[in-house]
């Protein structure tokens, strides 16, 4: 009795975690609220199943993007550096940095006349406008000496100039822009031209490039492949029964994906391991649970200048930078920032480096806020769990800490334990070694529930627990291979919207 009512508590936290778990950071800090190009929502990691030759990593930012909204769609952000930091064995400081910088340029034009062709920048609409999307990716080799800001080290431009891949507006965009099939005018009598779509997924391959190590790099708007259900969450922890055991008194089921029809930006690299072993992954395909030696441990971060200044004359962003770059986001384990670290502490959190994360956070962990704030609920007394145990779910909580690490020999402090995901080279990943996107048991499916074993572990102090499943299937279909997000959703017939007839009420009925 007393396990199962473990297990139904850790489906409730979990429940709580979960909207934190897959959507790990979405707006979830003060200050990253009216800065949706620095906002990591989540950091996935992982090798090549079987040969390990290959590590996939694939960051997702400027989240929540309707598909059909605004004149410009979902633009790459100039002015940011997208990083992928990677340590390696025990230690958290980068050997490597693989950065991703975007250039949007907009050709300028006189003022409109009658007699202008179509095209330019006086069209409304970004994709008239002859206006360009581009990236540079570089890598950075760390050295011992390298401190986050600074640029002293050889770098290698892997590609520039590569061509970010376009929004998914709708079938006339297919046709008289991206050039994917004869257009037919209103005039022609015929609809197909507006109701058609035909941006797929070959169209979207073609925007896989090629990079000098031989990894490749794909960047532009993909869907959103998060499944949570938020609205509970948010609502001051108002679970639904299916994530409270069945408890009488929850809000009625079923708990709904806050995420669906929704796009994000996404940045997809696949970098060859040789990179990181040039001699090759120690022991590959052998397990040694106590070394350290074929770990990654890998965060991903976005910097811009310091300074930002209004610029009239600034087209794309109306800013210009100054100064030096500074982080001002960061992301790696789903749920840190989001779920355990307190609110006047998450700023702090994505201004900081995972070096510092022992000395900032180490409080959040070992004592889970969510833990005390279930207990003020009444769902531990809800679901008859002793006031012992209980006590030790409150804290301190070195078992969270180890499960992040492995279970390796890393020490617990300053520059070896924080906010990173730690994955084994030598192995197959599978969540909390590296965290994988698709891989599960149906095409729609991550290969593991990543809410399911954050809040297990966090409520049970077991991951293994399978508590808190919550939706566990996305609204589209990932790919089985490179770049293994589904292609966004389309502006025109996807999404969100409505005819508004009837009116809604104000308060709405169950």
């Amino acid at each position: 009795m007393k396990r199962l009512a473990l297990r139904l508590v850790a489906a409730t936290l979990l429940a709580t975690i979960g909207l934190h778990a897959h959507a790990s950071s979405h707006r979830e800090a003060l200050a990253i609220l009216n800065e949706p190009c620095a906002d990591n929502t989540d950091t996935y990691a992982w090798v090549a199943p079987g040969a390990h030759n290959k590590l996939y990593l694939i960051m997702n930012f400027n989240p929540l993007h309707e598909p059909g909204q605004g004149n410009h769609g979902l633009r790459a952000c100039n002015g940011y550096r997208y990083e992928f930091n990677i340590g390696m064995g025990s230690s958290l400081k980068p050997v490597m940095t693989y950065r991703v910088e975007f250039t949007n340029q907009l050709p300028r034009e006189a003022a409109p006349g009658p007699q202008d062709p179509l095209g330019g920048g006086n069209e409304l609409l970004w994709q008239l406008t002859g206006g360009t999307e581009t990236m540079k990716v570089t890598r950075l080799p760390r050295s011992a000496k390298w401190q986050p800001g600074h640029d002293d080290e050889r770098m290698t431009v892997l590609g520039d100039a590569l061509k970010v891949l376009p929004n998914n507006h709708g079938p006339q965009t297919d046709r008289l822009i991206y050039g994917l099939g004869p257009f037919r005018g209103y005039d022609s009598g015929d609809a197909t031209s507006r109701e058609l779509g035909l941006y797929d997924q070959p169209f979207v391959d073609t925007y896989i490039h090629t990079l000098a190590n031989g990894g490749r790099i794909i960047a532009g708007q993909f869907d959103d492949p998060y499944q949570l259900d938020e609205k509970g969450i948010f609502d001051l922890v108002n679970l639904n029964r299916d994530d409270l055991g069945g408890i009488a008194g929850a809000r009625r089921p079923p708990g709904k994906d806050v995420f669906t029809g929704f796009n994000v930006f996404s940045i997809a690299l696949e970098i060859p391991m040789t990179d990181l072993f040039p001699q090759g992954v120690p022991h590959n395909g052998v397990l040694q649970a106590n070394s350290t030696d074929s770990l990654l441990r890998m965060y991903s971060s976005i910097s811009r200048q310091k300074a930002q200044i209004v610029d009239k004359d600034s087209v794309i962003t109306g800013l210009r930078g100054g100064g030096n770059y500074v982080q001002v986001g960061r992301n790696a384990l789903p749920l840190f920032n989001a779920g355990l670290v307190g609110t006047q502490r998450q700023t702090t959190y994505l201004r900081s480096s995972p070096m510092e994360d022992v000395t900032n956070f180490a409080n959040d962990i070992l004592y889970p806020v969510l833990v005390r704030d279930a207990d003020a609920l009444g769902i531990y007394r809800a679901l008859g769990l002793p006031e012992s145990t209980v006590a030790t779910l409150k804290g301190p909580r070195t078992d969270i800490i180890n499960a992040i690490n492995l279970g390796r020999p890393i020490p617990v402090a300053d520059g070896f334990t924080g906010d990173v995901i730690t994955l084994d080279a030598a192995i197959d990943s599978s969540f909390p070694n590296g965290r994988r996107l698709g891989g599960g048991t149906s095409p729609s499916s991550n290969q593991v529930n990543v809410n399911s074993v954050l809040i297990s572990l966090i409520v049970a102090g077991n991951p293994a627990a399978g508590l808190a499943k919550g939706v566990e299937v996305n609204d589209k279909n990932y790919l089985d291979r490179f770049p293994f997000l589904a292609p966004a959703h389309q502006g025109l017939l996807q999404g969100h919207g409505g005819i508004n007839v009837p009116t809604v009420p104000n308060i709405p009925t169950p």
